[in-house]
């Protein structure tokens, strides 16, 4: 069996360190805001917890005795270690520094956010951000990220979310499918469309039937009320990623966040169809796990990035106005 260790005599240690430095109590009470009594009270503490005598008292000093100049020559180190650990805490939480991780939906933190750590980075190089671009859903807390950007609200109490923008979804196509195919003008044009899927069927649950037909659900209009869309296509993926760039490729329709598909708008690469198609009601959140003790490096970025992209024009606007100059 371990012996136990008695962690009581350790709250005694800074005085009796002090003490054996200074070879005075009334100095070292005034180091520490306290009474000489007090200090008095604290040695003669831990000497008790030892069952040893650590000083010599007189009137005017006090002298270690041989057992309390071993004693404080076993803590003088350990004592200078943690000082110096309680240091370093305090310069981190006055200067940034160190790594924080971020976690960040891959279509926005690829088209939003990281040409915005430039910036951040020029003001706080000795902040090093751990970014990772993943679509699927993190466990802020278990996988010890600081930072989270997800569409939906926070999953658990110990995790604190701020809404970033509101998140439209629209139908859009390339000019090159639209040249081949067509361009759907209503709801019921959809089932002659190649319609592209976000996430892989079930293999286990859809009859072979229905797994030649390949359909699935769209949505439209606002929830958490939307109306289904049954549709159809040959090709489905995993992330928007993947959506966008068959989509880019002219192989199909998508239903794909406003924000993503903007820049494709503009340029001309993609146009949005169908107006009524488009699916309102979610927000995309930045999400962080609680405010207690967090380390400066993480609040600064955290503000940085809410103040940020809360002012960008793509993420401020509804899709109609948006898209008014683009429909197909």
């Amino acid at each position: 069996m371990e012996p136990r260790l008695d962690t009581h005599h350790f709250v005694y240690l800074p005085h009796f360190v002090r003490a054996a430095q200074l070879g005075n109590f009334s100095a070292v009470a005034r180091e520490f805001g306290v009474s000489a009594v007090a200090v008095s009270k604290s040695i003669a503490a831990l000497e008790a917890s030892l069952g040893v005598r650590l000083f010599q008292r007189s009137t005017r000093s006090v002298t270690l005795t041989a057992e309390g100049r071993s004693y404080f020559e076993r803590c003088a180190e350990p004592m200078r270690a943690l000082e110096q650990a309680s240091q370093f805490a305090k310069q981190e939480s006055s200067a940034p520094t160190g790594p924080v991780r971020v976690t960040c939906v891959k279509p926005f933190g690829r088209g939003y956010v990281i040409p915005l750590l430039q910036k951040f980075g020029r003001m706080y190089p000795q902040v090093q951000i751990e970014f990772s671009l993943d679509d699927r859903t993190v466990d802020l807390v278990q996988e010890e990220f600081d930072i989270g950007i997800r569409a939906g609200m926070a999953p658990g109490p110990s995790v604190i979310a701020r809404e970033i923008c509101a998140l439209q979804f629209v139908v859009c196509g390339s000019p090159d499918y639209f040249a081949h195919f067509g361009v759907p003008r209503t709801i019921e044009d959809l089932v002659h469309h190649n319609c592209m899927r976000m996430g892989l069927p079930n293999p286990h649950e859809a009859s072979s039937a229905a797994r030649r037909k390949s359909s699935f659900v769209w949505r439209a209009g606002m929830l958490p009320n939307p109306q289904a869309i049954e549709v159809s296509g040959n090709f489905a993926a995993t992330d928007f990623v993947a959506l966008e760039s068959a989509a880019l490729g002219g192989l199909g329709l998508m239903q794909a966040p406003l924000p993503m598909v903007l820049p494709h708008f503009r340029s001309g690469a993609l146009r949005p169809v169908m107006p009524q198609a488009t699916l309102s009601g979610v927000a995309l959140f930045l999400h962080y796990r609680s405010r207690k003790n967090q380390p400066l490096r993480s609040r600064l970025l955290i503000d940085y990035l809410l103040e940020q992209l809360r002012k960008l024009p793509d993420l401020k606007g509804d899709a109609k106005s948006l898209c008014a100059p683009y429909w197909a």
